[in-house]
């Protein structure tokens, strides 16, 4: 297993953003199909208390931690998550407005969180964490893999998602580090991704097609094959992170095996404009 010390440690740098998310005019604002719009709008809603669960488990384990960079990273990975969380909720105040119901998503969400940690110990929660952050990691190492994706997507939005993929892949490893360090086991760990590898998605379409009905949107057959491909083809989401998925199931594995240093220093001067 790699050592804190050995991975491929990334810079995790603290950014505050500005995005002009007043300037999205029309409803259908990711590839003028409301499905894929929709599924969007869902993500967005699940991160502002997904984050927030992330910083409570890490936090969790804070006072057992004695390795100085390992506290600095979860300091640096307590403030980007607080960031995000906070322009993820400026952003679905503004998909609310345009008649996607965001803030009902992270009710849901919410309340889901709150109903699976009452059955969990602070150490399943983190492992929920480690799972949870490496499915950002790969799906964020997609976006900025694939900028095609972003092509029909509406300027703010595209550049919160950068932004965001950037500082995923930058603090990736923290949650891990510090369960790792902590005396936690890989066994468990391939336990709760089982589960969060079914019920993450599931529970992402389900509440994508709750959104479409909220929002009274039909998508038609040809919406239907788009979005069938840009997340099913061979260059699409769910396509490309088997592989990388895949490697969290090794014995020897640490998310910093993916070294995505020289692509999160390629896209930085993207989001350089945005900084409050």
């Amino acid at each position: 297993m790699a050592t804190i010390a050995e991975s491929a440690h990334q810079n995790i740098e603290v950014r505050k953003m500005d995005f002009a998310f007043d300037a999205i005019d029309k409803m259908d604002w990711y590839r003028n199909n409301p499905f894929m719009t929709a599924f969007m709008t869902v993500l967005s809603g699940t991160f502002p208390p997904g984050e927030q669960m992330f910083i409570e488990s890490v936090r969790a384990f804070k006072d057992k931690v004695t390795d100085p960079q390992l506290l600095q990273d979860i300091q640096d990975f307590t403030r980007q998550e607080a960031h995000h969380t906070n322009q993820h909720k400026l952003a679905n105040l503004k998909l609310q407005s345009l008649g996607w119901n965001a803030l009902a998503i992270e009710k849901r969400v919410e309340r889901a969180i709150g109903f699976l940690n009452n059955k969990r110990s602070a150490r399943e929660r983190l492992a929920a964490t480690v799972c949870l952050e490496h499915i950002t990691a790969i799906v964020a190492e997609y976006v900025l893999t694939h900028p095609e994706q972003l092509a029909d997507m509406h300027p703010a939005v595209k550049n919160l998602l950068i932004w965001h993929a950037i500082e995923e892949i930058e603090h990736k490893a923290v949650a891990f580090d510090v369960y790792m360090s902590t005396g936690g086991s890989r066994k468990l760990l391939k336990r709760i991704m089982r589960s969060v590898s079914i019920l993450f998605p599931m529970l992402s379409f389900a509440r994508t097609f709750y959104l479409l009905f909220n929002a009274r949107r039909m998508p038609s057959w040809a919406h239907m094959k788009d979005a069938y491909a840009a997340l099913f083809s061979e260059t699409g989401l769910f396509t490309c992170i088997k592989g990388p998925f895949k490697d969290f199931y090794r014995e020897d594995f640490h998310p910093n095996d993916h070294d995505n240093r020289a692509l999160v220093e390629k896209w930085k001067t993207e989001i350089e404009a945005y900084k409050a």
